[in-house]
């Protein structure tokens, strides 16, 4: 399974992992994404769960001809757009279906009809809204309160009010971990009969959020999606990754590893793009983008990729890849039904 063990890409070439931290600024994130696309030999810049991020790096990637894998953001503009021939792929999901799915579990879960969003005024907040304007109806909740927050804003009770105020039943939320607490707490501290249920995005549980907001947790209803778990996986890729995981980590159990779609997607992308430069037998990024179109079936951790990616689609993961955890004071993401 290791690449680099298996004598690495092109003959014995040493794959290398080259990080840079954005911080979250965008502005940041696309000054790394110039500076890495001039390092010799690159082949592909990986991007974060920041999708404002890896959208505002769009415009370089196509500028330099440097493929731009995102392995953790779901906004849909990261492969929607207008560059032609398209240097963006994912290995993540995908607002389209996902916020699709984070609608559908309001109204089968909770059994909700009327549902309040509350979205982050970025680029992702803006995807999310997208498909909520497109798909709630029937069968879906409806959804007649949208709110809009700011990076960085200290409380989220008026936007909470607005929706207890318009007497909707469930809550749609997207944001990280940050905010995520500050929700969190602000609706434990109401009354029970005035704790909404919620569907949140996967930002929030891509940190410490059960250090953020650890008593509160297990007063608040709250769902997060995912596109994989380790627990009672048995993908024999899965099942080797987190085992290399837990020796590596000194963690005890599967139930124990943080940010298993962070693992799991960045795992699959690499053997993905490793596939790809091999095909393409050289390190030209043009070469391995158009490599990573014509690749064949690959069993990944995430999943069995018949044909990861092809001209018309640089999505490799889809709406089966959908569901849903519960965040304990631990930490652990436990699958729900």
């Amino acid at each position: 399974m290791p690449i680099n063990n298996n004598g690495g890409v092109l003959n014995g070439r040493p794959l290398q992992l080259v990080t840079t931290d954005n911080k979250g600024i965008s502005a940041r994130g696309k000054d790394n994404f110039v500076q890495l696309a001039g390092t010799q030999d690159l082949v592909a810049v990986l991007t974060g769960k920041y999708s404002p991020i890896s959208v505002e790096m769009l415009p370089e990637a196509h500028r330099l001809k440097v493929p731009l894998i995102s392995v953790w953001g779901s906004a849909d503009p990261i492969t929607d757009h207008e560059h032609k021939p398209s240097y963006s792929f994912r290995v993540s999901l995908k607002d389209d279906w996902g916020v699709e799915a984070m609608m559908k579990r309001l109204s089968s879960k909770y059994k909700v009809r009327q549902a309040c969003a509350i979205l982050p005024n970025t680029a992702w907040g803006r995807s999310a809204e997208q498909v909520i304007q497109a798909k709630s109806g029937p069968q879906t909740a409806q959804f007649p309160v949208v709110r809009w927050y700011n990076w960085g804003d200290a409380s989220l009770k008026e936007h909470y009010k607005a929706c207890l105020d318009s007497r909707t039943q469930g809550l749609l939320f997207v944001g990280n971990e940050k905010e995520g607490a500050i929700l969190i707490k602000e609706i434990a501290a109401q009354p029970p009969s005035m704790r909404m249920p919620v569907v949140s995005h996967w930002g929030a549980v891509g940190g410490t959020l059960h250090e953020l907001a650890n008593e509160e947790l297990n007063m608040v209803r709250i769902d997060f999606i995912q596109t994989f778990t380790f627990i009672n996986n048995k993908r024999p890729r899965a099942i080797y990754l987190a085992d290399w995981i837990l020796k590596n980590n000194g963690l005890k159990s599967t139930q124990d590893i943080p940010s298993p779609v962070g693992a799991a997607h960045a795992y699959d992308t690499v053997h993905l793009l490793a596939k790809a430069i091999d095909t393409a037998k050289t390190t030209s990024p043009e070469k391995i983008r158009d490599a990573l179109e014509k690749l064949p079936a690959f069993q990944g951790a995430v999943k069995n990729y018949p044909k990861p990616f092809t001209n018309h689609r640089h999505d490799a993961l889809d709406k089966s890849q959908v569901l849903f955890v519960k965040l304990t004071p631990l930490g652990q993401l436990i699958p729900q039904d």
